[in-house]
C-alpha cells in the first residue's frame, strides 16, 4: 500500500527535503535540527539480506531500496531515507513479533557488546542520483536478571524496536556503555548525514531553521 505522505514542517508543494521514513524517532530527530521536510514512507517489504552480505552492506542496501521506490512518486527535492539493524556478533536482531522472540533477543545481549548500525541514501530526484553511507555504534548492556527482563517485556517497550530495545526509553537503565554516536543507535546518525551532505555539495546549515 503506498503512503502519500504527511507534511511535517514546511510547504505540501515541491517539498526540499523528502523524509521516506515513518520512523517517529528520525522525524523528532531532524525536527529538532529544524529541517523543513514532508514525510512519505516506502510502502513495500524490505528485500532479505542475501547470502555473505556484512551487515553494513545490508542496511545500506536496504536505505536505497527505500529512496528508489519514494523517488518514483517525486519529480523534484531531495530524498533521504535509513534503516537501522542491531547486530550481534554475524546475526541481525529484528523486530521481535512475540514476547518469547524479544526476551530471547534481550538474553542474548545481556552483558556482552553489539553494534547498531544505520545505512543512509540520499537521493537527488531532479538528477536521479543517490549517494550513500552508514553509521555504526558499539553497545554494551550490562549483565541483566531474569526479573529486569520479565519487567522490561511487561513494559511493552521492545514492540517494533530492531534488537527488541530502544535507547531513549527504559532500556537506557540496562546500557553501561557506548562507542560511537548516541543518535545512530536511536535510528539516525546526525554525523554522518552531515558529512553525506558535504559530499553531495549540500551546505546542510543553509537549510536548517532556529
Amino acid at each position: 500500500m503506498k503512503n502519500s505522505g504527511k507534511v511535517i514542517r514546511g510547504s505540501r508543494t515541491k517539498p526540499k527535503w523528502i523524509l521516506a521514513s515513518a520512523s517517529p524517532r528520525r522525524s523528532e530527530i531532524l525536527s529538532g535540527l529544524g529541517l523543513l521536510f514532508v514525510i512519505d514512507p516506502c510502502g513495500l517489504i524490505e528485500p532479505p539480506r542475501r547470502p555473505r552480505e556484512t551487515p553494513s552492506n545490508y542496511a545500506v542496501r536496504l536505505a536505497r531500496f527505500k529512496a528508489r521506490e519514494v523517488s518514483g512518486r517525486h519529480r523534484s527535492g531531495r530524498i533521504l531515507s535509513a534503516d537501522t539493524i542491531v547486530v550481534l556478533g554475524d546475526d541481525i536482531l529484528g523486530k521481535p513479533e512475540i514476547p518469547t522472540e524479544a526476551r530471547h533477543m534481550i538474553r542474548r545481549l545481556s552483558g556482552r557488546w553489539h553494534e547498531v548500525i544505520t545505512g543512509i541514501c540520499l537521493l537527488d530526484c531532479a538528477r536521479n542520483r543517490a549517494r550513500t553511507t552508514f553509521g555504526r555504534t558499539r553497545v554494551r548492556f550490562r549483565r541483566l536478571s531474569s526479573a529486569e527482563i520479565d519487567w522490561y517485556l511487561k513494559s511493552g517497550e521492545y514492540r517494533d524496536k530492531a534488537g527488541a530495545y530502544g535507547i531513549q526509553g527504559y532500556a537506557s537503565l540496562f546500557i553501561d556503555r557506548i562507542e560511537g554516536c548516541y543518535f545512530n543507535i536511536v535510528g539516525f546518525p546526525i554525523s554522518a548525514f552531515e558529512k553525506l551532505c558535504r559530499r553531495s555539495g549540500i551546505d546542510l546549515i543553509q537549510d536548517l531553521k532556529f
